[in-house]
């Protein structure tokens, strides 16, 4: 119902307002961004996941750096942007990668505590078994922590990309004090029409990035929940 809805009224400003033209342009926008949100996720997993595990598997460590995490999940990134703009100007650091450090600063932290959360669950017994068995390595992670932490790390997975989509409308247009950072994507596309106070193409442009988040969370992140569920559960 609620595709359905995000599709009517998709067409209605694309033949009313905008022009078919304009919405396959607004949707390569939207496939540039879903671009970095993937990369961001995937460097998030691969940095954080080893570091969270190894927080979690420490009660005093998980104990002492939670709190951390949470105040890092919670604080109002984009006061930061303004010291990120100036490096990325003085760096020459093209904004279409800079943008997805941006949209970093407040997504990567779900991923990071998911992970802790996911290793303290998984039982101590079944981490000592590990070790008897003289698992380690690859096979450790195969065999033990990826099934225990799995559905904890969609969890953060489905919380940080739908943090970076929405970081993305202040992330891909920064500016610093004349210089403005533009990068190509869904959330430039929305934050000029909102700028312009153009409300079709904010509405298409909110339209599409709707379409977007709706449409992954059903065809890859309720699978996945579902294969946590099914195959990857202690």
């Amino acid at each position: 119902m609620l595709i359905g809805g995000l599709l009517a009224a998709l067409l209605h400003v694309m033949f009313t307002r905008v022009g078919l033209a304009e919405v396959a342009s607004v949707f390569e926008l939207g496939l540039l961004t879903l671009a970095r949100v993937l990369l961001l996720l995937v460097v998030a997993t691969l940095i954080w996941t080893p570091i969270g595990v190894a927080i979690g598997f420490h009660p005093r460590l998980a104990r002492l750096l939670q709190p951390l995490v949470l105040f890092l999940a919670s604080f109002p990134a984009n006061f930061i942007f303004p010291f990120a703009t100036l490096f990325f100007i003085h760096s020459h650091v093209p904004i279409g990668w800079g943008s997805i450090l941006l949209m970093a600063l407040g997504a990567q932290w779900y991923i990071l505590f998911n992970a802790i959360a996911g290793a303290q669950t998984i039982p101590s017994d079944l981490r000592e078994m590990a070790d008897d068995a003289g698992l380690q390595g690859l096979q450790r992670w195969r065999k033990l922590i990826i099934p225990g932490i799995f559905s904890a790390w969609v969890t953060g997975g489905v919380t940080a990309s739908g943090g970076a989509w929405n970081a993305s409308i202040v992330s891909e247009v920064v500016s610093w004090g004349s210089t403005t950072l533009t990068a190509s994507g869904l959330g430039s596309y929305i934050a000029e029409a909102t700028a312009r106070g153009d409300w079709p193409r904010i509405s298409l442009g909110i339209g599409m990035m709707s379409l977007f988040v709706v449409g992954f969370n059903r065809l890859v992140w309720r699978r996945l929940y579902a294969l946590a569920e099914t195959r990857y559960h202690l």
